[in-house]
């Protein structure tokens, strides 16, 4: 027992200022900002852990002073004695320990009248209690406890008398230090219990009953707590059954009287407590409350909404019951059930975390009580799953999956009964009862139930869920709905878990998984079965596994070989269905030795192949082929026949085809493979009977209403008749007589007749047939066959068609059978005396089709037929080859931009766009097809003439798309004769119509569709090929000027007209070269009706090529250039394509070219804006040299002689009131803009650039803030309608962006275009139209034509000089603010003009404008940048001047004093130190006022300065240098920190620069390392190391450095009273005790006190965090 310090109050103080200053941050601890409070805490907390007895005294005298003192208030002291005391227990004296101790429980039982409601614990309450506040003083307790449990029970235990209902809080503090010190708590335990259970009885009201519980069931954990560590206790003996008798007593009255409270909270903490005490009971004092426990925990579900506490705490009573397998829960195991199946049925709220957590639970109490009874809980929940109620199945099945993981050995003899009794679940139709059965299936896996009789239908219905097909969902579906899709994948992903993660699973898996290949019904889950199938036989494949080789007599379930082959191969043909191809393969090849042992080595070589080519090809759209597929398995079907040897086996095979035939009913695309795979069977076996047998199989099978299986019946009757040719014609021959008549041949005419739609479809199956049967038949059998067997039965067919179909079919009989007797496939040549005649049929069917839509294929078919017969011999006549290009054009061509059959795309889908698209694809392509065959057969400049006509009326049409469709065609058709000419002797031939094709193409190189435009010039390219070989050039000769028109093809890309006339000119200018004499006429008289060209770009493009010829060609057409010129110029106003019209234009350049008569006075007096006319006007007159100078040196005269507005002044003031731009300076600067556009006259302007510029950049300046122009009045007042519309277009013209415009076009043209181009990435040049921003804008364009275009420097400044005296100021501003970048950069390296720019910025230092002022001190310090011989020259001129500056009395922004400061900075680094003397100290002073500045820049500029100055401190100026460095040594430090980021740069050069002349090389070092001007400073961490190292090297200046920053405690900015309060904490914090003498403490603790109440938050937070560093004062 300790003994109390006294009565007398006494602080355990220091007797420093410390005390003072942690009373002052005991006083505001409770802040209005709780930022501040939590710092305010930590600060004492903080000088707690270094002096934790004064602090705790402090706060104990504190509170024990101020008895009324705000409850929050104490609340917070109270808070954070808690915190120190748990930081620093260890160091508290037991004196004071007794003390706190004392007033912990003083303050946690004071009476305060409070809220009627207890607001923690939410339950009623008349005691009198504070809640926040007592539970801080029963923290104080408990923390104390922890060492001084004794004391602490001890002054409790005052409290805690017999007979007396305690304090609600003294209750509590026992129960958590119960808790949080069991081995010194509990041996108290008894005496507790001794008192507390008489008490029991008197608690009245809730928050006593529920303080009561809370601690019974705190001691309860402390108990076993103590037990389950008894090897760490003190006393060893402790057992729980010394206090089963006491709690069973406590035990009586909480489930007695408290449990039934109406009080919900109260009574949740009596069951969590019952679930403790629970665990203490005697076993037999257990068994017999448990028939009157249970029910009482479990009747409360009824009054919870939230039932997490109740099953927590009745699943702790369980657990008690269940001990060492006790069965003593029997005759209460159905009630209990009974109750927790209803709740373990409801599903939980996955958003609520209490929800999930009652679930769980729940489930964990069924697997408590499973560990006596879990047979009963087995046949329980079995009976349970027989109910036919969706949440009774699912509140079950997690029940048994809890069970399953769960495990243990009282389930191991009960998997039987489980796996049994689960079957029921097999045939529920609820896919969410579904889905919780395959997780409790994938449950089962592992723990070895599957093993076991009924495993293997588990397995079955996870493989019946790979199946699921997504349904067609409900317009409102259920929140938790779960569909086909999500309940398919997941079963996929089970399966693959259990095949490759659970190595029990394997005897279950193999070879059972192969069941499944099979039967319909699981096809669609074939990819992950055979995925699944392949990883587990490739392994036990490589392993060697005993059960690797099936023997299939004796697993009779399991599917033949020859049934797995046939199933997999056709599989296989359709891999990207569910990506199963891979795996197929994969697994056909783990299976081989299982097959065939002949086939190991074929398959293990082939198939990776295989697998490699579908990784490779598969997902790519581009690169997959289906038939290349499908040709590469056939391949390996037919070498798997070869290498069997084995005819038997073969045919066994094709009967096991056969009979799968009916596994694809739904499947077309499998259907298919699988016939054209039973056709590679059948030709590889000699056995007629099956040949017919399989035949028949075919025909029956095949549906005739399907095109993909109709082909797939065709092409494997073919690849029968390569061997059966007989057989195959007999079966179609059989098939037309029986299944083609319409009268049923059954018993009695009882089957129902075919009906005709029937027999049309049988017909297109037929005619397919006949046509494959012809192209797969022997060669030397087909001719013969060809009109007897094959055309007698084709031909009656063509008439009288119906139906698209047969009509389809009956066309790709034609090609096949085209292709069947071309020379190539026979290898014999063959007069094929039908060919006309078939030609005729598909002509018909082409021109059948509409030609308002694109419904089918027909046209496409037809025309692929064509092309195939017309390699056949005999050769077309004329007429018979004019009719068959006009009819496959004109059924082409003629279809409508919108090809689709109803109204537009909008009423379509997806698959009917991508099909109707494709339709048009393979019309144009099969036109192609066929047109080159028709040239092929006479590859001459006649035949290309000949198909061209039909082309030409296309290629001109009005209809985008016809052009674009034609000039395609045309071009594939000379790609395609250019390529045939390479391969024959084509020299002697005459290119007779080489010039009216150039004629008539070259418009379209102009054409407004990009691909008409690149077609026409590939086009044009490939006709000059044509032209050298047939001039006799070898195939190899490459022409330079040819080839490079591929070039212009990638250029006219471009849609631009400028783009497009470049390209033009330059095919014209080949051409012009190109073109023969005798084809020049000929040419141009198809370019003269091309300038009538429906096109504009096309006509202009004409117009183009037409000059050119004139310019470039012989003399013959000279005398006719003065006609067609003229004819050009009269007809002016009647073209209306502009495109034409400049090429009219620039004819009319050409003769213009030729006369010096001016017309610049003319244009000028044309009405502004310019309309196309007159600028077109301009930029063709612009073109010739001379007459461009004679408007450069007409403009320049008046921009520099003509007022550019006029002023409207108030009479009185004279204050300009209106700027109004004049009409001719501002149509001289339009005209001048028009003809800069020209780039031809760039050579002029680039000889003129300087006077042009000059002009510009000052009528720029000039039209700030100038309105537009208007006109004059008008006479008598009245004014046209053609006079308002102009007056309106002159409104909208803003000079202002005239000037600009102009200036930007001018440095484009003299190919200033880096200059350009940099301003513009700055937006710059927006500046040059606000006056504020003007000086910016000028300073950009000087800096960048400096740069780059240094050679107009010099000129440009003696033409800017005279308006240096221009009475307009924005003039002024221009040209200072050109001159001032112009030292700045050096004069573009001709410093013979500095001298002179010097000189006139000097002379305007007096101007009335303060921006030229400004400019004029801007320019004077920019001769730091001119180099050091210059600023030696002038520095005691510009010195003078910047000292005037920061003196300038007006100067309300300190802009020129921001400039003087930001200048001297510059000159400072190059000047000597004998200059800079006399002033040093003045320019120090004159600068020290402007570190506080309001503006952020002057600041930034003030510390730079002041850091610059440093150069001169290491001289003969060093003393009174550093005694200013010193002076400011504070205020740079503080700013260090500033709000704005340019200043803490200028702090950090500022520091950096005068380092070294501190004397500290520790200071100039961390300066160095940490103040990097762009880095990022951690200002606190580097403060507190600086101080360390100030107060080493400098510690005689320490208390003029903390006075200094005393004096910032009245900044007016918060973040450098901040800085400073946190400065003179690490300063004093750091300062060594032997050295406190040196500080006035008392002055700087009061200052520091004082902070803590100012206004700003992060003040206050800085000014405790100071004071926290402080606890050695």
């Amino acid at each position: 027992m300790i003994m109390p310090g006294g009565d007398s109050l006494s602080v355990h103080g220091t007797g420093g200022a410390i005390d003072a200053m942690v009373t002052a941050l005991v006083d505001a601890a409770y802040d209005k900002k709780p930022e501040v409070r939590n710092i305010i805490s930590s600060s004492l907390v903080d000088i707690g852990k270094q002096k934790p007895g004064m602090v705790l005294s402090s706060c104990h005298v504190y509170l024990k002073k101020h008895s009324k003192l705000q409850k929050d208030h104490r609340v917070v002291i109270l808070q954070t004695m808690e915190k120190v005391i748990h930081e620093t227990l260890s160091a508290i004296k037991s004196g004071l320990a007794a003390e706190l101790v004392q007033l912990a429980a003083e303050e946690m039982t004071a009476t305060k009248r409070a809220a009627s409601f207890y607001t923690m614990i939410g339950v009623s309450t008349n005691t009198e209690v504070d809640p926040q506040w007592q539970t801080a003083a029963s923290g104080v307790l408990v923390a104390l406890g922890k060492k001084y449990c004794n004391e602490v029970m001890e002054e409790i235990l005052k409290r805690f008398q017999p007979g007396t209902l305690p304090h609600f809080f003294t209750v509590q503090t026992m129960a958590n230090l119960s808790t949080g010190n069991p081995f010194s708590f509990v041996p108290f335990l008894t005496a507790v219990l001794g008192t507390m259970l008489p008490m029991l009885g008197l608690a009245k009201h809730d928050n006593m009953k529920w303080v009561f519980s809370y601690a019974l069931a705190r001691f309860c954990e402390s108990i076993l707590h103590y037990v389950a560590n008894i090897e760490d206790a003190p006393d060893q003996s402790v057992r729980k059954e010394l206090y089963s008798s006491q709690i069973f007593s406590a035990y009586e009255i909480v489930y007695n009287m408290w449990l039934q409270s109406k009080e919900a909270k109260l009574r949740l903490m009596v069951v969590e407590a019952l679930g403790y005490m629970s665990n203490i009971l005697a076993e037999d004092r257990l068994e017999e409350q448990l028939p009157r426990l249970l029910p009482g925990i479990l009747n409360l579900y009824k009054k919870h909404p939230e039932p997490f506490h109740i099953t927590q705490g009745f699943c702790m009573v369980l657990d008690a019951a269940v001990q060492e397998g006790s069965l003593i829960l029997e005759p209460q195991l159905d009630m209990i059930v009974n109750t927790l199946h209803p709740q373990v049925c409801i599903l939980p709220d996955y958003s609520s975390p209490p929800s999930v957590k009652n679930h769980n639970e729940l489930l964990r109490c069924f697997s408590v009580i499973a560990k006596s009874f879990s047979d009963r809980i087995i046949s329980y929940l079995l009976q349970k799953l027989e109910m036919n109620n969706e949440k009774i199945k699912l509140g079950t099945l997690a029940v048994f999956k809890q069970l399953i993981n769960s495990g243990g050995v009282h389930m191991e003899d009960k998997k039987p009964l489980i796996v049994s009794g689960l079957k029921i679940m097999l045939s529920d139709t609820n896919n969410k009862v579904k889905r919780l059965f395959a997780q409790v299936i994938i449950a089962m896996a592992p723990h070895g139930y599957l093993e076991l009789e009924g495993g293997h239908l588990m397995v079955e219905f996870i493989v019946k869920l790979c199946t699921y097909q997504e349904q067609v969902p409900v317009k409102k579906p259920d929140p938790d709905y779960v569909s086909n899709a999500s309940l398919r994948q997941m079963c996929e992903n089970v399966l693959h878990l259990i095949s490759t993660t659970i190595e029990c699973m394997e005897v279950v898996l193999w070879p059972y998984l192969l069941e499944f290949l099979i039967p319909v019904q699981y096809t669609t889950a074939l990819g992950p079965i055979c995925r699944n199938l392949a990883s587990l036989t490739a392994k036990k494949r490589e392993e060697q596994s005993e059960d690797y080789m099936i023997d299939f007599d004796i697993a009779t379930n399991i599917p033949k070989a020859p049934e797995i082959v046939a199933r997999l191969v056709v599989l296989a043909g359709r891999p990207e269905v569910s990506n199963r191809g891979i795996y197929v393969l994969k697994l056909l090849q783990a299976l081989s030795p299982n097959i065939e042992s002949s086939l190991i080595d074929l398959w293990d070589t082939i198939i990776p192949k295989l697998i490699q080519f579908l990784e490779d090809n598969l997902n790519n759209d581009e690169k997959w082929s289906q038939k290349a597929w499908e040709d590469l398995l056939l391949k390996l079907l037919s070498k798997t026949l070869d290498e069997v040897e084995d005819e038997e086996w073969v045919c066994n095979l094709g009967v096991e085809f056969g009979k799968q035939v009916s596994l694809y009913q739904d499947s077309p695309n499998e259907k298919n493979f699988l016939y054209k795979c039973l056709g590679v069977i059948m030709r590889k076996v000699t056995k007629k009977d099956f040949v017919k047998q399989h035949l028949n199989i075919l025909f029956s099978t095949v549906k005739h209403t399907n095109q993909v299986e109709r082909e797939g019946c065709a092409i494997g009757l073919g690849f029968c008749a390569s061997s059966h040719l007989d057989e195959a014609l007999s079966k179609l021959e059989t098939v037309a007589k029986q299944d083609m008549s319409r009268k049923s041949s059954g018993f009695l005419g009882l089957m129902k007749d075919k009906t005709e739609a029937d027999v049309e479809r049988i017909k297109s199956t037929l005619m397919l047939c006949y046509g494959y049967l012809a192209l797969y038949a022997p060669h030397d059998l087909i001719t013969s066959r060809l009109e007897a067997n094959i055309l007698r039965n084709v031909k009656p067919h063509f008439s009288n068609i119906k139906d698209t179909a047969v009509k389809q079919n009956l066309i790709r009989a034609v090609d096949l059978i085209g292709k069947a007797v071309q020379p190539g496939h026979l290898r014999v040549s063959y007069i094929f005396s039908r060919k006309v005649e078939l030609m005729d049929h598909m002509q018909i069917f082409m021109k059948q089709e509409s030609t308002k839509e694109l419904a089918t294929n027909t046209r496409a078919l037809a025309m692929q037929a064509c092309a195939t017969l017309v390699k056949v011999d005999p050769v077309l006549k004329e007429a018979e080859t004019f009719d068959l290009i006009k009819t496959s054009t004109d059924c082409v061509f003629k279809l409508p931009n919108c090809i689709y059959p109803v109204k537009g795309k909008e009423d379509l889908t997806t698959e009917q766009i991508k099909e109707s698209d494709e339709f048009l694809d393979s019309v144009k392509d099969s036109l192609v097809s066929l047109l080159q065959e028709i040239l092929n057969k006479n590859l001459s400049p006649q035949g290309l003439q000949e198909i061209y006509k039909h082309l030409q009326p296309w290629i001109i049409s009005l209809e985008n798309h016809e052009r674009q469709r034609s000039m395609r065609t045309l071009l594939r058709l000379l790609q395609f004769h250019y390529e045939k000419l390479a391969t024959q002797d084509s020299s002697g031939i005459v290119f007779f119509n080489l010039g009216s094709l150039l004629g008539s193409i070259v418009p379209r190189c102009s054409d407004p569709n990009l691909m008409v435009r690149e077609d026409a010039i590939e086009s044009i390219q490939i006709i000059l090929r044509i032209s050298l070989r047939y001039d006799g050039q070898p195939p190899e000769y490459k022409d330079p000027m040819v080839e490079a028109l591929s070039t212009l093809r990638d250029r006219v890309s471009q849609g631009d007209a400028q783009v497009l006339f470049s390209v033009v000119n330059d095919i014209s200018k080949a051409l012009a070269k190109k073109m023969p004499s005798e084809q020049l006429n000929d040419f141009l008289a198809n370019l003269y009706n091309g300038l009538l060209d429906s096109q504009s770009h096309c006509s202009s493009g004409a117009c183009v090529v037409i000059n050119t010829i004139m310019k470039t060609r012989g003399p013959e057409l000279l005398a006719e250039v003065g006609n067609i010129i003229n004819a050009l110029h009269t007809n002016l106003r009647a073209i209306t394509y502009p495109q034409t019209r400049s090429g009219v234009f620039r004819a009319i350049r050409t003769l213009a070219s030729n006369h010096l008569t001016p017309v610049f006075d003319r244009l000028l007096n044309f009405p502004l804006p310019y309309d196309e006319h007159i600028t077109d006007c301009w930029r063709t007159l612009a073109v010739d040299p001379v007459l461009a100078q004679a408007i450069f040196d007409q403009v320049i005269d008046m921009l520099n002689r003509q007022v550019h507005y006029d002023e409207k002044r108030d009479q009185k003031t004279q204050k300009v009131l209106l700027k109004v731009a004049t009409i001719p300076t501002l149509s001289a600067v339009c005209a001048l803009t028009e003809v800069l556009r020209v780039p031809e006259t760039e050579a002029k302007v680039v000889e003129n650039f300087h006077r042009l510029f000059s002009v510009l950049i000052v009528y720029t300046g000039s039209c700030i803030d100038v309105k537009p122009a208007k006109l004059s009045d008008v006479a008598d007042g009245k004014i046209s309608k053609e006079k308002k519309a102009q007056m309106k277009l002159l409104a909208s013209l803003n000079p202002s962006s005239v000037a600009i415009e102009a200036v930007r076009v001018l440095l484009e043209r003299a190919n200033c275009q880096k200059v350009l181009e940099a301003i513009e990435e700055e937006d710059m040049i927006n500046n040059l139209k606000e006056l504020d921003k003007l000086p910016d804008g000028i300073t950009a364009i000087a800096k960048e034509l400096v740069e780059y275009n240094p050679e107009y420097v010099g000129k440009i400044m003696a033409c800017l000089n005279p308006s240096l005296a221009s009475l307009y100021e924005s003039q002024r501003i221009v040209v200072v603010a050109f001159f001032a970048e112009l030292i700045n950069q050096k004069c573009g390296g001709d410093m013979s003009m500095v001298e002179m720019i010097v000189n006139n910025l000097l002379g305007r230092l007096v101007d009335a404008n303060h921006i030229v002022r400004m400019l004029c001190i801007r320019g004077l310090g920019n001769i730091a940048s001119a180099g050091e011989d210059q600023v030696q020259k002038y520095c005691t001129t510009v010195l003078s001047a910047m000292m005037a500056g920061m003196d300038d009395k007006e100067d309300p922004e300190d802009n020129i004093t921001l400039e003087s400061m930001s200048g001297l900075s510059r000159i400072l680094t190059q000047i000597d130190e004998s200059s800079i003397r006399p002033i040093l100290v003045n320019i120090t002073l004159r600068i020290r006022p402007c570190f506080e500045k309001q503006r952020a820049s002057v600041r930034a500029a003030a510390f730079m300065l002041f850091g610059n100055l440093s150069h001169f401190g290491d001289g003969p100026s060093r003393a009174p240098f550093l005694e200013q460095i010193h002076t400011n040594f504070v205020s740079v430090l503080l700013h260090l920190n500033d709000e704005d980021v340019e200043v803490r740069k200028s702090c950090k050069h500022a520091l950096r620069q005068f380092g070294p002349l501190l004397g500290s090389t520790s200071i100039n070092e961390m300066f160095q390392k940490h103040l990097i001007v762009d880095g990022n400073l951690n200002y606190g961490e580097f403060m507190y190391d600086l101080t360390k190292v100030i107060i080493a090297d400098f510690i005689q200046k320490i208390n003029f450095f903390v006075m200094g920053n005393v004096s910032f405690f009245r900044s007016t900015w918060p973040e450098i009273r901040s800085n400073a309060a946190i400065f003179v904490g690490f300063l004093l914090g750091n300062l060594p005790k032997a050295q406190h003498s040196l500080i006035t403490k008392d002055h700087v603790c009061g200052a520091l006190t004082l902070l803590l109440k100012d206004p700003v938050p992060s003040v206050r937070i800085k000014a405790a965090e100071a004071m926290s560093l402080l606890f050695e004062y």
